[in-house]
């Protein structure tokens, strides 16, 4: 039996549909056919904000009017198991076929099918036609609009560099079909542009350029490619046509630039130390932004050809950030910088730090702001992060408070909305004997979503929202946001740490396990603090082994909860006198940090720790209690 394409019958459904909600659903179930999906995620993704009994309610209303408007005999089965949905394809269509597998095979497929490319075009539309059911909805609406758009941009790439010349001209449809879906898709444009000029049409090909640059201006604030310009010069020079058009394809960037932070000669004050950590990854986040460039990861394979060394020096009561590139294979210095001062105004010294660069690797750096936020909202947000590295009660009240500072005067500054969310989320861990009241659950989750809003496409804002569910014992929406941030950025050993515990915590064990075992492919360059994160997820997984040792390469991070679930781990091994050890200097650390109105006293301390984290499953939990509690009983008792 010849397999028959689905979408077809998916848009008719869609069609038929009348109810918005119901729509929603069976989009977002069409987005990966046979698979099942748990309802209460479904039920928390697309009413997360009415009553529960009403939202399971509306839910089953939905289900009925797919059912009652699926056209019959379409080969789509919408099908309800306890606790389970999912759409499923009948036998004649095609396996297990997904929206990006339709993109792919339409931009790949060796004759152009104009219905296909016309159900590309409708199925995106849905992406944003099916906008404001909900803040999570619309997240996910974007990420598979992105996603999408990026299938598009590889298949078209895929298709050009294995075209011939002779054959360029047959690829205009599927050019012309990925820069109406995506007009920033300079590979589809350069070879539009190439096209009409070797038929006669530069007047058109220049169009194509303007059109592409004041889109890149008024929505990236960025200039077209350097091969793109070069295209442009050369029809403005010669508008008669060559006789045979030039191959357009992407190019790779040919500068890789590994980055190290090395560590300082000196001591540095506290208040300063995590700061050349914080200017580290933000430089390395404004590199990526050159497309001529490719900034390598802390653990890649791959070889660089420039490395760009940082070293902090604090020396004289100064602050310094010496900057040196060289050449990798020579080793032949090029340019060598020393910034002053790197905590004030940065946003103004890392631009004339990046043109430096530039410059001594031939690129040339448009003279834009690399932000739309002012400079002094900048070098706060900053220094916030930087307090906020320190883990320290001292720092933890000024930071927030300059964090809400930030969002009040830039509320379109998503980065201070996360990271604010972000420090409210574990503010009770930090203050030993503190609770997550509701208003600073809701205060959180405001944040977090207006970081989301702000960049839908931000990783650490899912992730955050995703906490914040937790915290409020929404696990369904937080699954979710803890599955789009693994689909922003897969290869962030925070991102899986932060992502398994978050799915530990949520009852999914399978889940959390694959996580953890990503994690740790990315052992050499896991920083203290993921350990406890993986050490976590690991005591949750009953594999206690492991989790102890995980807390021994985390040691000293996180005081106030390490040292406790150190304890509980030995104490599952058998170890009982180390884990009265570790147990005893938790308490220390508690009872000297106690920022409680009441006393420390020792039921206090325990139900303040059994009660810090946000676990799904009630067995769990009571296996937390009683066990935090055996052992407080036998370090008692041995006084």
């Amino acid at each position: 039996m010849t397999d028959v394409s689905p979408f077809p019958a998916l848009l008719e459904t869609l069609s038929a549909i009348r109810s918005r909600k119901a729509k929603a659903l069976c989009f977002f179930l069409a987005n990966d056919f046979n698979t099942s999906h748990r309802a209460e995620k479904v039920v928390d993704l697309l009413w997360q904000d009415a009553e529960a009994t009403r939202a399971a309610a509306s839910y089953r209303q939905a289900v009925r009017q797919i059912r009652r408007d699926m056209p019959p005999d379409c080969g789509l089965t919408l099908k309800t198991e306890i606790g389970q949905v999912s759409l499923i394809l009948s036998d004649r269509h095609a396996g297990r076929v997904t929206l990006k597998d339709h993109f792919r095979q339409t931009v790949l497929a060796q004759a152009w099918d104009a219905d296909a490319a016309s159900s590309i075009r409708e199925l995106l539309a849905y992406t944003t036609q099916l906008e404001g059911i909900s803040g999570s909805f619309d997240s996910w609406l974007a990420i598979t609009r992105s996603g999408l758009s990026a299938t598009i941009r590889t298949a078209l790439d895929e298709l050009l560099a294995g075209a011939e010349t002779s054959q360029l001209s047959a690829l205009r449809q599927p050019a012309e079909l990925a820069v109406e879906l995506e007009p920033a898709n300079e590979t589809a444009v350069r070879l539009l542009m190439n096209l009409d000029w070797h038929s006669g049409h530069a007047t058109r090909a220049i169009e194509r350029y303007d059109l592409l640059y004041r889109y890149l201006d008024e929505d990236f604030d960025q200039e077209p490619e350097a091969e793109t310009i070069e295209l442009l010069a050369a029809i403005k020079l010669n508008p008669t046509p060559l006789p045979a058009p030039v191959r357009a394809v992407s190019r790779r960037p040919e500068v890789s630039i590994a980055v190290n932070l090395l560590p300082s000669p000196q001591p540095i004050p506290d208040e300063m130390r995590g700061f050349a950590t914080v200017l580290y990854a933000d430089l390395r986040m404004r590199m990526g932004r050159f497309r001529e460039w490719r900034v390598l990861d802390d653990d890649s394979a791959e070889p660089a050809t420039i490395m760009v060394k940082l070293r902090p020096v604090f020396a004289l009561g100064r602050y310094q950030l010496f900057a040196d590139v060289q050449t990798v294979r020579e080793s032949q210095l090029l340019w060598s910088e020393v910034i002053d001062s790197p905590e004030t105004d940065w946003e103004a010294k890392v631009r004339l730090l990046l043109a430096n660069l530039a410059s001594a690797l031939s690129v040339a750096v448009s003279d834009r702001s690399l932000s739309d936020s002012g400079l002094a909202i900048y070098d706060r947000w900053l220094k916030a992060q930087t307090l906020l590295d320190t883990w320290s009660p001292e720092t933890e009240g000024e930071a927030l408070e300059m964090l809400d500072e930030i969002t009040r005067a830039a509320p379109d500054f998503g980065p201070a909305h996360a990271e604010l969310a972000g420090a409210l989320n574990v503010r009770h861990i930090l203050l030993p004997g503190t609770r997550q009241t509701e208003e600073v659950k809701s205060r959180a989750l405001h944040h977090a979503n207006m970081a989301v809003t702000v960049d839908p496409l931000d990783t650490r804002a899912h992730r955050v929202v995703g906490w914040c569910y937790c915290h409020k014992r929404a696990f369904g929406l937080a699954e979710f946001h803890f599955e789009q941030a693994l689909n922003l950025n897969r290869s962030n050993p925070l991102t899986l740490a932060s992502c398994a515990l978050g799915f530990a915590f949520s009852g999914n064990p399978d889940r959390a396990r694959g996580l953890v075992a990503e994690a740790r492919q990315h052992d050499a360059v896991l920083k203290p603090f993921h350990r406890i994160y993986i050490a976590m997820v690991h005591y949750l997984l009953q594999d206690y082994a492991t989790s102890v040792a995980e807390f021994e390469q985390g040691a000293g991070v996180m005081p106030t909860i390490s040292d406790g679930w150190h304890s509980l781990a030995l104490w599952k091994l058998g170890r009982q006198s180390e884990a009265m050890k570790f147990f005893d200097q938790h308490l220390i650390t508690v009872r000297n940090g106690w920022h409680a109105a009441t006393a420390a006293d020792n039921d206090s301390i325990v139900d303040w720790f059994v009660n810090c984290f946000p676990l799904r499953d009630d067995d769990t939990y009571r296996d937390l209690c009683a066990t935090t509690t055996k052992i407080f009983e036998a370090c008692t008792t041995r006084r």
